[in-house]
């Protein structure tokens, strides 16, 4: 009986192609890519030539736990780190630096404009929609008679 699911299991395993899962989490990230670069030897010219190292490594069964935007920020410092040359490169990895600045500024302005603003107490309410609010609502629905 065990080896007959040992079989099935084997048989499924190698129908659907089924990998070995690595985990791989944002704070081993560029630890892992870095040892994918060296172990294979890959050569990373560009941007392009990390996309389709990246998606070897999942098809190798590598899966990323961790947001998109913090693997791209991942692929791109490896990629300029690797060809520090690259213009279009650096502009990649300049142009997500200056848009966290501009965030944590546009955050910092927000705070500094909400707590320097005059506090003022509860607007109240004009008389008559004071008296408004203190009349019972009409009922929508109808009364038919029969």
């Amino acid at each position: 009986m065990v080896t007959c699911v040992q079989q099935l299991q084997k048989r499924f395993v190698n129908q659907y192609n089924m990998k070995d899962l690595k985990i791989v989490k944002d704070t081993d990230v560029h630890q892992t890519i870095c040892e994918w670069i060296t172990e294979k030897r890959v050569v990373i010219g560009d941007y392009e030539d990390m996309k389709e190292m990246v998606l070897n490594m999942i098809r190798a069964g590598h899966c990323f736990s961790m947001d998109r935007d913090r693997l791209r920020d991942a692929m791109e410092d490896i990629a300029y780190m690797m060809n520090a040359e690259d213009d279009a490169l650096k502009d990649r990895v300049l142009r997500s630096l200056e848009y966290e600045d501009e965030e944590d500024d546009e955050d910092y302005q927000d705070l500094v404009r909400t707590s320097t603003a005059p506090q003022r107490g509860p607007k109240r309410a004009p008389q008559r929609a004071q008296e408004e609010a203190n009349e019972p609502e009409e009922s929508p629905i109808e009364e038919i008679e029969d």
